[in-house]
C-alpha cells in the first residue's frame, strides 16, 4: 500500500500498568516510548498529542489507539471523543490481540493463510492472556481467549525474590528480616529497590547465562543463573502453557502461527514450553512490550486519509486497511469515568453493541468519497396508486361481505421485510399487516461503518416470513448517527 513516505504514525497501547508508545517518522527508525506510572487517560492523550506534534512533518501524524479486548464498545467510544477532545482528530481504536496479529503479518512479514488461526501470547508484569485470532477474506475474527492473574512478570520477580531470601539469609539476617516484612517506609523503599534489581536480573538473563543482583545496600551483589530462574518460574510457565493449550483447542481451527507479546514474554522458557506443547514455533518481536502498538501504528498509517478532491465536500468512508483489524464503537448510552485499567464500566448490550470483527484487507483504503450507505429503501405502495385502491377496494369488500364473523379473522400472519425503511414507514407497515405491537431499539452508527440513513432501520426480531401471532411484540432496530438516539416519531 502506498502513503506519504514523509509520513509520522504513533500507535499507542493502553489497558496496562505503562503506556507503550511505537512512533514513526517517515522511513526513519522505529521509537518505543514507555510512559511510565500514567493512570489518566486525559494526561495519556496530553502526552500522545505532544509526541505526534514533535513527529509531524507536512502532514500530521496519524494516531492509532490498542485496548484490552475486554474494553466494551462504550469504553472505547470515550476513547474516540476524548482523544478528539484533546486536539488528536480522528483515530484508529482495535482490540490489542487483533493490532498485535497486524505487526505479525505486516510489520514482521510473517505468513497467514486465510483461514489459518494466530496465537498471540501476552505475557505482562501482572497477567498472562492468550487470545486466537483466524485470518478471514477480509477480516480477523476473534476466536478464543483466556487469562490468567496469576501468571506475570512481577509474580516472577516474587518467586525470585523467596529464593534468593531463602539463599543468602545468613550472610546478612537483619537485611532480609527488614524486607521480607517491611516495618517502616525505609524498609518497604528497600524491598522495592530489590525487586526491581531482581527485574533487571531477570530481563537479561533472557539474553545470558546469568546476572548479577546487587543489593540496595552495601557492596555485596547477588548473582542469578537461567538454571535458577527456570528452576523457579517452571509452575507458572506450564500453567501459562495449559492455558494457551486450552485456548487453541476451544478455538477449533488450523493454527499455524505463534506470537509473543508483553516485556515478560522475553523469558526463554516461555518460548520452549510453548513450542514443545503446541508444536509451533514462536515468534518474539524485537521489541515484545510494543508489538500491539506497534500494530495500532500501521493501521493508523494504512488508514491515514488522502487529500481531497477541491471544491468536494468531505463524505463519509468506509476505512478498509491493509491486513489491519478495526473495531466497529458502537454507543452504549453514557460517557463513563476515564482511568485506565480493568475496565469495571457497564457494557453494552447484546442489542447495543454487536461483536467485535476485524477487518482485514489487501487493498489500499477506499477513497474519502466513497460511502457505506447500503441503500435499501423499501417498498410501501404510495397512497392513491392503483395498486393501493384495488387492495382498498378489496378490504371493503371483505368488511361488507355479510358472511365474514368476527370469530374467523386470522390471529396469527407471517411477518413483513421492513428492514431498509424507516422506522415509522416499518411501524406503519407493520400494524398494517395486522402486528399493532411494534417495540423500537436505536443502534448508533460505528465510526468505521456501515453508514446508514437515520432512523433506518438495520434489524427486526422476529425475521422477515417468520409466523408470529398478532398479538407479538415485533422488535424493529434503528440506525442513528449522533451522539443520542435520533428522534424517529
Amino acid at each position: 500500500m502506498q502513503h506519504n513516505p514523509a509520513m509520522a504514525a504513533i500507535g499507542v497501547e493502553l489497558g496496562g500498568p505503562n503506556v507503550t508508545l511505537s512512533i514513526r517518522r517517515g522511513d526513519q527508525e522505529t521509537e518505543i516510548r514507555c510512559l511510565d506510572g500514567e493512570t489518566a487517560l486525559e494526561a495519556v492523550l496530553g502526552r500522545v498529542r505532544d509526541a505526534r506534534d514533535e513527529a509531524a512533518g507536512a502532514v500530521p501524524a496519524a494516531v492509532g489507539f490498542a485496548v484490552p479486548a475486554s474494553w466494551g464498545a462504550a469504553r472505547r467510544q470515550e476513547l474516540v471523543y476524548l482523544a478528539g477532545e484533546a486536539g488528536l482528530g480522528a483515530v484508529e481504536v482495535m482490540a490489542g490481540p487483533e493490532a498485535a496479529a497486524v505487526c505479525y503479518v505486516e510489520g514482521l512479514g510473517r505468513e497467514l493463510e486465510t483461514g489459518a488461526g494466530l496465537v498471540v501470547c501476552d505475557l505482562g508484569a501482572n497477567t498472562f492472556d492468550v487470545t486466537v485470532v483466524v485470518r478471514g477474506e477480509d477480516e480477523f475474527q476473534h476466536r478464543a481467549s483466556a487469562s490468567t492473574a496469576a501468571v506475570g512478570g512481577r509474580e516472577f520477580d516474587q518467586l525470585l525474590f523467596a529464593y534468593l531470601s531463602g539463599r543468602y539469609r545468613d550472610t546478612d539476617p537483619d537485611f532480609w528480616d527488614r524486607v521480607d516484612s517491611p516495618g517502616t517506609a525505609e524498609d518497604e523503599a528497600l524491598r522495592a529497590a530489590l525487586l526491581a534489581e531482581i527485574r533487571n536480573a531477570r530481563e537479561l538473563i533472557s539474553k545470558r547465562p546469568r546476572a548479577g543482583v546487587p543489593l540496595p545496600i552495601g557492596e555485596r551483589d547477588l548473582h542469578l543463573t537461567r538454571d535458577e530462574l527456570e528452576s523457579c518460574i517452571a509452575e507458572l510457565v506450564d500453567q501459562a502453557a495449559d492455558l494457551a493449550v486450552a485456548a487453541i483447542a476451544e478455538a477449533d481451527t488450523a493454527v499455524t502461527g505463534l506470537i509473543l507479546v508483553g516485556g515478560a514474554s522475553r523469558t526463554p522458557l516461555l518460548a520452549s514450553a510453548l513450542a514443545a506443547r503446541t508444536g509451533l514455533d514462536p515468534v518474539l518481536p524485537a521489541f515484545p512490550e510494543a508489538a500491539a502498538a506497534d500494530g495500532a501504528r500501521l493501521v493508523a498509517l494504512a488508514n491515514a486519509p488522502v487529500a481531497e478532491a477541491q471544491g468536494r465536500p468531505r463524505k463519509k468512508r468506509r476505512l478498509v486497511v491493509l491486513a489491519a483489524v478495526l473495531v466497529p464503537l458502537v454507543a452504549a448510552g453514557a460517557v463513563y469515568g476515564n482511568q485506565l485499567g480493568d475496565d469495571d464500566r457497564p457494557e453494552a448490550t447484546a442489542s447495543e453493541s454487536p461483536e467485535p470483527t476485524a477487518t482485514a484487507a489487501s487493498e489500499a483504503p477506499t477513497s474519502p468519497d466513497e460511502e457505506g450507505d447500503t441503500g435499501g429503501t423499501g417498498g410501501q405502495e404510495a397512497p392513491g396508486s392503483p395498486n393501493a385502491v384495488e387492495s382498498e377496494a378489496a378490504e371493503e369488500e371483505t368488511e361488507s361481505d355479510p358472511t365474514t364473523e368476527a370469530d374467523e379473522a386470522p390471529t396469527s400472519g407471517a411477518v413483513p421485510e421492513v428492514t431498509g425503511l424507516i422506522a415509522n414507514e416499518a411501524e406503519s407497515a407493520l400494524n398494517g399487516a395486522g402486528f399493532g405491537e411494534v417495540a423500537r431499539e436505536g443502534e448508533q452508527e460505528g465510526l468505521f461503518g456501515p453508514y446508514y440513513d437515520d432512523c433506518e432501520v438495520i434489524g427486526q426480531d422476529p425475521a422477515a416470513g417468520e409466523e408470529r401471532a398478532f398479538a407479538d411484540t415485533i422488535t424493529i432496530t434503528y440506525s442513528y448517527s449522533g451522539s443520542d438516539p435520533a428522534v424517529c416519531d
